[in-house]
């Protein structure tokens, strides 16, 4: 019995190790280029991209190190490939520093005339965490970790990210989604299209949005949220100033602590909630008055969804 199932299991074995060895291996790309640079105080990156995706991650001390990856048909590349050499006589890169101010900037000669070996740039950028960027991007996702200061982004396409950061940041964007997590400052994010999810925001929040939705939880301070089309999601902890949410189409939803007091002023196709503590006017389409006697403005505004108030206890 026991020589059975040492049998049994010398087998499984072998199988596990032959499963093993057809797995396909783990590919570790090593970047392309590497530039590492210096700053004396706060610094600037200037960034200007046509396509490349910008990972921006703040640590302490005062060095910056700029990774460029290579990818040729989606297959990474190293300096070791001479393909890639001729594929970037088609671009403009410069990598530098001027000043306190670090440049990185990569663009496309000509979108005429496509190599067939398809090239595509991303960098990761490791700067001090007291740092302000500038960016100008017609593509390619935007991240940006752990950074104090102003943050302005400007991009005709790709997602944006930004994350444990506190200073100002300035969004402006023709497509592709916005997110923002653990923030203390203020944020100004303007969109054509894609959606935005701020989590964790102490501070002054502004959106403005064509298209795609908006959802916010865990926010302390001024909120105004504006969108043309999609639907608003609030979830709210505690709130300390007056907030506002309009939409053009969509519904809007705003959850709020039960035992706290607002000055509300809620009008839409149809306005829904179930009050404790409520004086005022409500009607099927509008709801305006005191909770729990009064507090911060709640404005919630719809042309042509509904208006949603829900409680937590």
């Amino acid at each position: 019995m026991k020589n059975s199932k040492l049998i049994v299991f010398t087998l499984s074995l072998m199988v596990f190790f032959s499963w093993v060895q057809e797995l396909p291996a783990i590919e570790k790309a090593d970047p392309y280029l590497t530039k590492e640079f210096k700053l004396s105080g706060k610094g600037n990156l200037d960034v200007e991209t046509s396509g490349a995706s910008v990972a921006v991650m703040g640590v302490s001390g005062n060095q910056v190190v700029v990774e460029m990856y290579v990818k040729i048909n989606g297959q990474s590349v190293d300096s070791t490939d001479p393909e890639v050499e001729r594929l970037l006589e088609d671009y403009n890169l410069d990598i530098s520093k001027s000043g306190n101010t670090i440049s990185l900037k990569v663009k496309r000669k000509s979108n005429d005339g496509w190599k067939k070996n398809q090239l595509n740039l991303s960098f990761k950028v490791q700067v001090p965490t007291e740092i302000s960027s500038d960016f100008q991007s017609s593509g390619g996702s935007i991240a940006i970790d752990n950074l104090n200061g102003d943050q302005f982004i400007a991009t005709s396409g790709g997602s944006i990210r930004v994350e444990n950061a506190t200073g100002t940041v300035v969004s402006k964007s023709s497509g592709g989604s916005f997110s923002l997590t653990d923030f203390d400052g203020n944020v100004d994010v303007q969109t054509s299209g894609g959606s935005v999810k701020i989590n964790g925001l102490e501070g002054k929040l502004k959106i403005n949005t064509s298209g795609g939705s908006v959802t916010l939880e865990d926010i302390s301070g001024s909120i105004d949220a504006n969108t043309s089309g999609g639907s608003i999601r609030a979830k709210l902890l505690g709130i300390d100033e007056d907030l506002s949410f309009r939409s053009s189409g969509g519904s809007i939803t705003a959850m709020v602590p039960g035992s706290i007091g607002l000055d509300l002023d809620l009008r839409g196709g149809r306005v829904n909630s179930k009050f404790r503590n409520f004086d005022g006017e409500v009607k099927k389409d509008l709801i305006v008055g005191k909770m729990n006697g009064g507090g911060y403005l709640l404005s919630m505004q719809s042309s042509g969804g509904s208006i949603n108030l829900e409680f937590m206890d």
